[in-house]
């Protein structure tokens, strides 16, 4: 039996939840840009459960990409009435199933480019919600600006196409046309980004300075930017899901998410328009976002990074051999979370020590099978926030930060492209060559990295302790060289 509308009904009571609302009463209530896998894990869940609970009666989801997407799994999802699973997974390998349904349509810009643009400029529309990951952003951190040099963002300014290539641009002339007819929005991030919303709207402020200046008092007034921080680990959906989700609930599912049982998400409170409260389906509204995303970055990315590439570099392939891995974990429990612990700020309401403990598990889940070179890739975009920020505090300080040193140099050891046994490694990078260049080059290699704020003689040091444990690495090979590490923290 294949998942539809038709048959979703009778898998009620024999999976955790289906939609128990009406979904043909569904309206166009928001727009979402990049329809991928933590989106319908964790987002859509959230809102799913807020209309089984009737606490909304009619809030639709029209799903957009600005990039190509899979044809074939749109084509699928489409065949599904939009509807589709959620199998998610317990450490203690105990898991669940639940359909979603609030999606109720779908456009991609590479074809159907006025549809995206009308969809985000309908005034019924009273939030538009964004998984674009970091480089959808087109923003360079270190200069705090879009990046101006992006061929996409200047065609965009410059109007070389009749429709715009970015996020950044189709958001902008959705609301020149929504300034045009008074139609407030709130615009939220669900990106892993610090301060998500500051970065959007900066983003969008300095475009529609160039191309749309005259709606930006409107903007400032009408529109918000909210801040938001998520979190459930969600790897790739594979052929070994589908076959799980058929032999315990009974039917054929060709678009399901495959995520871990744990699922956070904390939102600045700050709105124009009147959108669901997420608040009565577990999410946290808070004031400021701020500490419980450092938390997040900083401990889950961060350790995320620091340990992949000791990982590959040490033969293991999947996330729960790593973190189960002796010499691993105590890297990274004991001495890299401790470490990055005294950078952050006090988070109200959590307990750090159980939230470290609580990622170990999760890392150590083996029925989410996530792997390592995700983990891995796109390190220049992900270690610039979780580890580099963070060391430069320290190091501002005079605060430890020997773990997070190591942790670059494994990364650069990684850049060199070869294993120990002189095996070739992915490097899925956009700054592969300049890192793969720089990577015996402390100076250069922690600069393009992101280290700035850091004076001659602090940077001095910095060098020499990143060439000391590259050396190591180096001469003991990498699980040497954690060992001596460990003996001497």
């Amino acid at each position: 039996m294949m998942l539809s509308q038709k048959t979703v009904a009778s898998l009620k009571g024999i999976i955790a939840s289906v939609p128990s609302y009406d979904r043909s009463r569904l309206a166009l209530r928001q727009v979402h840009i990049g329809l991928g896998h933590f989106h319908r894990a964790h987002y859509l869940t959230y809102l799913d459960t807020l209309l089984n609970q009737g606490d909304v009666k009619d809030w639709g989801v029209f799903e957009v990409d600005i990039p190509p997407a899979r044809e074939e799994f749109i084509a699928n999802l489409q065949k599904q009435d939009y509807l589709y699973s959620v199998l998610s997974w317990d450490s203690d390998g105990s898991s669940s199933i639940r359909v979603n349904g609030p999606i109720i349509g779908y456009a991609n810009a590479s074809w159907e480019p006025q549809t995206v643009l009308d969809k985000l400029s309908d005034p019924s529309v009273r939030l538009i919600t964004l998984t674009i990951t970091e480089k959808g952003y087109c923003y360079l951190d270190d200069t705090h600006s879009l990046d101006w040099d992006n061929p996409d963002v200047r065609s965009d300014v410059e109007d070389k196409n009749p429709f715009p290539r970015t996020a950044v641009g189709y958001l902008s002339k959705a609301l020149a046309r929504r300034a045009a007819i008074g139609a407030p929005v709130t615009i939220m991030s669900c990106d892993n980004i610090p301060t998500n919303g500051k970065v959007l709207w900066s983003c969008v402020r300095q475009f529609c300075e160039k191309k749309y200046p005259q709606i930006l008092p409107w903007v400032e007034k009408h529109v918000a930017f909210p801040c938001t921080m998520v979190d459930r680990i969600t790897p790739g959906t594979t052929e070994e899901d589908k076959l799980t989700i058929e032999k315990k609930g009974g039917y054929r599912d060709e678009c399901p998410v495959h995520c871990e049982e744990f699922l956070q998400w904390v939102i600045e409170g700050k709105r124009t328009t009147e959108i669901p409260d997420y608040g009565k389906a577990g999410a946290m509204v808070v004031e400021d976002v701020e500490p419980y995303e450092l938390m997040k970055i900083r401990l889950l990315n961060g350790s995320h990074s620091a340990l992949s590439y000791p990982a590959y570099l040490m033969g293991i392939r999947d996330v729960d051999e790593a973190a189960t891995n002796p010499l691993i974990h105590r890297f990274i429990r004991d001495v890299y979370m401790e470490e990055i612990t005294q950078t952050l700020p006090p988070v109200p309401g959590i307990d750090l020590v159980s939230y470290k403990d609580k990622l170990l598990s999760r890392f150590s889940n083996k029925y989410i099978a996530d792997k390592i070179l995700r983990l891995a890739s796109d390190g220049s975009k992900k270690i610039s926030n979780a580890i580099i920020k963070p060391l430069e505090e320290a190091v501002l300080s005079g605060r430890k930060h020997d773990a997070m040193v190591f942790a670059l140099a494994g990364w650069a050891r990684f850049c060199q492209g070869k294993d120990e046994e002189g095996n070739a490694l992915p490097i899925d990078d956009p700054k592969r060559d300049e890192l793969t260049a720089t990577c015996h080059d402390a100076k250069a290699f922690l600069s393009g990295a992101g280290v700035s704020r850091l004076n001659g003689e602090q940077m001095k040091t910095l060098c020499a302790d990143f060439d000391r444990d590259l050396a190591s690495i180096e001469q003991k090979g990498i699980a040497g060289a954690l060992r001596s590490f460990l003996q001497q923290a």
